[in-house]
């Protein structure tokens, strides 16, 4: 049979049409992008934050220019700064824990459990009284034990952020991403559920942090109802970063939020269909998904008995009548997953500074950190299950020649594994 070529792993690009064209005209023919004024503007983003709260189910929208942004801004929001702890998996997107470096905190890892989120109980033995936040991160759309850790969060006094970067539109029976902590941010960019390249959003239930959010997102300063700030308010007089959204990035979003339920539909489907595929072999598990109607859908994870078995499936799979696009790193060992994994990260197992000089753990209102480690083996299970595991990127959109293309592949990968372990 010939070889496929897959579409890469970017979930709403492959949805654009011409809602996004005609959207982004719009904005074109108004001369209008900038958010809060113009010659003729089209409210594009104040729409967007609008529509968005209400799909997450939170009462405040911020749009932003970045997921990286809205993660700055969110822990600034928060009040995190030198002397404060920053709790977070040690599984993530590198610009997680940079923010928190960034804000001048010191981040500390906790372990994670079956569905490759927090693990409660680590969370419990590791927060001290320097634990400020904790940051929950719903990598590859799977939401893991949220409420225990809001419950944990609460008990302790501590703000719980989440990280939706990969999980917008999931949900665990009905409650969406971003509806359980204090506050939770949202990208974007390519290669995730929805987006306009770039872009992100942050959401919260609390009129203090979308304000302070609202300021610092901006230039520091609020805004009166023409657009123009306000100087006078001395709950505004804060420092901003300048990462606004843009009135074309929101035009474009508003059409994609559209497709959401049909982007994850289309991946969640497929997902469950190979899941199924390989329960007929015991040697491989697949993550804890608690609630599989909510699962984002758009990653496959593939747990076996140990590294050589993984291996053996990965080679098998790699060599069948499917092949990614050229730039696309799918499928992949764990242990190759780049910046998504805290050991990978040399900034962070070296604890460099953004600057240069005098990184966070050398500041004096942190010195009970200097000590600490981020090198390998810090995370018995998390470092386990990236030694075994390997992980599909599944497409948002594929043909039933496509479809049946994969089906066969993974069959064929079962086979193998089975006759040679």
């Amino acid at each position: 049979m010939k070889s496929i070529i897959l579409p890469a792993e970017w979930p709403g690009a492959h949805f654009y049409g011409t809602e996004e064209l005609e959207a982004a005209k719009r904005v074109v023919n108004s001369a209008s992008p900038f958010r809060f004024y113009g010659p003729d503007l089209q409210k594009e983003t104040d729409q967007f934050e609008k529509e968005f709260a209400e799909f997450i189910g939170a009462k405040f929208c911020q749009a932003v220019s970045s997921g990286t942004a809205a993660l700055q801004i969110a822990l600034a929001a928060m009040n995190i700064g030198p002397g404060d702890e920053v709790l977070l998996p040690g599984y993530f997107w590198v610009s997680t824990v940079s923010a928190v470096v960034r804000s001048g905190a010191v981040p500390g890892l906790v372990d994670v459990d079956d569905s490759f989120s927090i693990d409660p109980e680590d969370l419990e033995r590791k927060i001290s009284k320097r634990t400020k936040a904790v940051i929950m991160v719903h990598m590859g759309g799977v939401i893991g034990q949220v409420e225990r850790v809001a419950e944990i969060c609460r008990n302790h006094n501590i703000t719980l952020l989440e990280d939706c970067a990969q999980a917008t539109g999931a949900s665990q029976f009905s409650k969406k991403a971003g509806s359980f902590g204090d506050m939770a941010i949202f990208s974007f960019q390519l290669n995730k559920n929805f987006t306009a390249g770039e872009g992100g959003a942050i959401v919260t239930d609390s009129q203090d942090l979308f304000n302070k959010a609202f300021a610092i997102h901006d230039l520091g300063y609020f805004r009166d109802e023409r657009g123009r700030l306000d100087f006078d308010n001395p709950d505004g007089q804060l420092w901003g970063i300048g990462a606004r959204m843009n009135e074309i990035t929101a035009a474009i979003l508003r059409e994609q939020l559209r497709k959401v339920p049909e982007i994850l539909s289309s991946m969640r489907t497929l997902k469950q269909d190979l899941m199924e595929l390989l329960t007929q072999t015991d040697a491989i598990k697949t993550r804890n998904v608690k609630d599989p109607a909510g699962d984002g859908g758009a990653f496959l994870k593939m747990i076996f008995n140990d590294h050589s078995s993984s291996i053996k499936f990965l080679n098998k799979l790699q060599s069948s009548t499917f092949t990614t696009a050229e730039d696309s790193l799918n499928p992949v060992h764990m242990k190759d997953w780049g910046l998504h994994i805290y050991s990978n990260i040399p900034s962070l197992v070296h604890k460099r500074s953004i600057c240069g000089h005098h990184s966070v753990w050398e500041l004096s209102e942190n010195s009970w950190a200097a000590e600490r480690s981020y090198s390998y083996g810090r995370l018995p299970v998390l470092d386990s299950y990236m030694d075994r595991t390997v992980l599909f990127c599944v497409p948002s959109k594929v043909s039933p020649i496509e479809r049946t293309a994969i089906r066969d592949a993974f069959e064929q990968a079962c086979v193998y594994l089975n006759q040679n372990t």
